[in-house]
């Protein structure tokens, strides 16, 4: 299944979000395009897609970063930074694997759609800007909390259907975040904030009628 395609099965009432985002939540760059599109009051007309980029970062911040992932993190904070400092990203005490806030993220994406973009900003946040833990299930409750998610009952999506969801990313895409409108047209990378308006705009609002040729 594509991210399309799982867009187009979404319930009626959904349809209205028509731009699917792929983005993972240790990813600088889809914090700042998650921040833009809350400045622009679209976040819950989006398909939120999450897909895990990097499975070999460690799970608790007892663990240091390869030297390689460090320089990576360092890197992209400092552009961040320099490119979006209104987000106010902080860099995090260690670079931590998403898998347990995807596939919580996924299981409420599904079940209350109501409370996904809430909750996808208040992850984001916990790691980009209070410096928390994301990693591991018992972190993510004040998340949950702040999103209005129960955090007492089971949420999480299985893994193996999380990858049958968002395995087709590696052979199209490769690269996040990502923007998909319903005329196919991609939206690749962090652009800048213009770039990034014109697009989600020009999908979310049909032009006004006028004469034309068919």
């Amino acid at each position: 299944m594509t991210a399309l395609e799982a867009a187009s099965a979404l319930p009626p009432e959904l349809q209205s979000s028509r731009i699917v985002v792929v983005s993972d939540f240790n990813c600088p760059y889809c914090f700042t395009l998650n921040e833009w599109l809350n400045q622009l009051g679209v976040a819950a007309r989006v398909y939120w897609v999450g897909v895990e980029h990097k499975p070999h970062l460690p799970h608790d911040f007892a663990q240091a970063n390869r030297a390689d992932d460090l320089e990576t993190l360092q890197r992209e904070v400092s552009d961040v930074r320099r490119r979006a400092p209104e987000v106010g990203v902080q860099l995090p005490p260690v670079w931590v694997n998403s898998q347990q806030a995807l596939l919580l993220q996924a299981a409420v994406e599904a079940e209350e759609p109501s409370l996904a973009a809430p909750l996808r900003t208040a992850i984001f946040r916990r790691l980009w800007r209070a410096q928390a833990n994301i990693a591991r299930p018992e972190d993510l409750a004040g998340s949950q909390q702040q999103a209005g998610v129960d955090p007492a009952e089971d949420r999480f999506l299985d893994p193996e259907q999380l990858e049958r969801l968002t395995g087709w990313w590696r052979q199209e895409l490769d690269r996040i975040p990502c923007m998909l409108a319903p005329s196919g047209a991609r939206h690749l990378g962090l652009q800048d904030r213009a770039a990034v308006e014109a697009f989600v705009l020009g999908a979310l609002h049909e032009p006004p009628p006028g004469p034309a040729c068919r």
